[in-house]
């Protein structure tokens, strides 16, 4: 190092050190500021701690990406799938048919002027696919409810709803005709219901194919839900009609109070009727084919017993006029019994003086040809038990067809159950056929039993007549004793 470089190093030392004041200052002030922020924080989350409150936010989330920390779903099974009412939407709570979902585990006050932690206005976005009526019901402990909730059951509703179905939402305030495609609502909690506490949403469904809601928010004000997505806060402005006459509405101690809501047992449950109903055209034929097995069944079950075949009083007098060898009298009965049996004997007995081989033979032959007379007017049924599995098959071809065509025209819009609601319809006409089918193939072979066990008693009461006029001693021409006579001649004889 030369000296001529050292007073350069000196200055360059000096001009440090003189700068350090200026920066020495700045470091101690922003210190400061970080200490004071971190003791209000301290205190300010102290005071809460004590007084027992929280935040108040004026926007409540109930459903938006996920549930209020606390809350539940009913039986312990989420509802929530990916997809929702717009592309930015990253979920939504998906509702199959008739199913229980519920959101349980809340405490929210509805006030017309909220406090802290009161709400007044609710805004959703809800949607029906397939059939009209769709509900979102507010579960509540009712105490000292305002008779409007009580009313309407603390329920919005949209569509009519199947007039016919026992599940329907018979009772419920309606805020649109329909709900086909996502629609936007926003309501007035406390003027639809009055001053309530929100222990529960149930999102209702009572009607064939699936629904799905989004974007649920409570607020204390309408402009509290400027931010809401997609909301129109003109319609929480719109009057609502007060149905209930508010000059008329009883006082709340007089009304009983009702049980509370509780969620129905979850499960799968399968409305039949309707599930028929939703069969299509093709169940037409499948109603016609049952209602004919059933009138040919019941039928043949009067008029192929014994009574028609082989009655008994019958085959008892005959075989006591044969015993006291008089077969005049056989032969009487038999020409006024029009069974099987009877129109049999009735040629037996009425040509006896033939030969036994040419007699019996034609007997036995009027007995099969009506025998089977009878087996021919089941043979329908028969028909019918092949058939109907085979239209119930085409009716879930045509409808497997219609149900891909949904899945071409909706895409994803109503997920995987747009394909497995039409699906499920469609076996409906395979399950009808086979319900008819396997009945009826029980009641031909039920009916051929019976048949063919009269017959083989046809059988062996002709067989028995023919023994005693032909080969018994006594028969009605003496055949019998002249060759039993001429047996014994021969023996001697010999």
């Amino acid at each position: 190092m030369t000296r001529q470089t050292l007073p350069i190093i000196q200055n360059k030392t000096s001009r440090a050190f003189r700068g350090a004041p200026i920066f020495l200052p700045s470091l101690t002030t922003v210190l400061a500021v970080l200490f004071s922020l971190a003791v209000s924080i301290y205190v300010l989350r102290a005071d809460d701690v004590a007084s027992g409150t929280r935040r108040d936010p004026a926007r409540f989330e109930l459903f938006s990406t996920r549930i209020p920390d606390g809350a539940q779903w009913s039986e312990g099974k989420s509802f929530v799938r990916d997809g929702g009412f717009s592309a930015e939407a990253d979920n939504y709570i998906y509702v199959g048919a008739d199913q229980n979902a519920a959101l349980t585990n809340l405490s929210i006050p509805v006030r017309e002027h909220p406090g802290a932690g009161e709400y007044r206005y609710i805004t959703f976005v809800w949607v029906k696919w397939g059939g009209t009526q769709i509900g979102l019901r507010f579960l509540t402990k009712d105490e000292g409810a305002d008779a409007r909730g009580r009313t309407f059951e603390y329920t919005y509703t949209a569509g009519p709803g199947e007039p016919d179905n026992p599940k329907r939402i018979a009772k419920g305030l309606s805020v649109v005709d329909r709900a086909q495609g996502w629609v936007v609502v926003t309501r007035d909690m406390w003027k639809d219901f009055g001053d309530f506490t929100i222990t529960g949403v149930q999102f209702l469904c009572p009607e064939r194919r699936d629904a799905g809601f989004d974007e649920i928010f409570l607020a204390k004000s309408e402009s509290d839900l400027q931010n809401a997505p997609g909301v129109l806060p003109s319609e929480a402005a719109k009057p609502i009609p007060d149905i209930l006459n508010s000059g008329a509405v009883p006082e709340t101690s007089s009304l009983p109070p009702d049980p509370p809501i509780e969620p129905a047992e979850q499960g799968v449950r399968i409305d039949w009727g309707a599930q028929i109903r939703a069969g299509g055209f093709m169940m037409i034929p499948l109603y016609l084919l049952a209602i004919v097995a059933v009138a040919i069944s019941l039928q043949r079950l009067k008029y192929s017993g014994t009574a028609a075949i082989a009655p008994q009083p019958l085959i008892d007098t005959v075989n006591e006029a044969l015993e006291a060898g008089d077969f005049d009298r056989a032969e009487s009965v038999c020409r006024d019994d029009a069974s099987t049996l009877g129109r049999a004997l009735d040629y037996l007995l009425k040509h006896r003086s033939a030969g036994r081989e040419a007699v019996s033979q034609t007997a036995g032959d009027i007995a099969a040809r009506d025998i089977r007379t009878h087996l021919s007017k089941i043979y329908p049924i028969s028909i019918i038990s092949s058939l109907a599995p085979l239209l119930g098959l085409l009716g879930t071809v045509v409808g497997m067809i219609e149900a891909f065509g949904l899945v071409a025209l909706y895409g994803d819009e109503g997920g995987a159950s747009i394909l497995s609601d039409s699906i499920s319809k469609a076996l409906i006409t395979t399950a009808a056929g086979l319900i008819i089918a396997v009945p009826a193939v029980a009641a031909y072979y039920l009916l051929k039993n019976r048949i063919m066990g009269q017959a083989s008693r046809v059988e062996a009461e002709l067989e028995h007549v023919v023994t005693v006029l032909y080969l018994e001693p006594g028969g009605p021409d003496g055949r019998g004793s002249r060759e039993t006579s001429s047996a014994e001649g021969d023996g001697h004889a010999v």
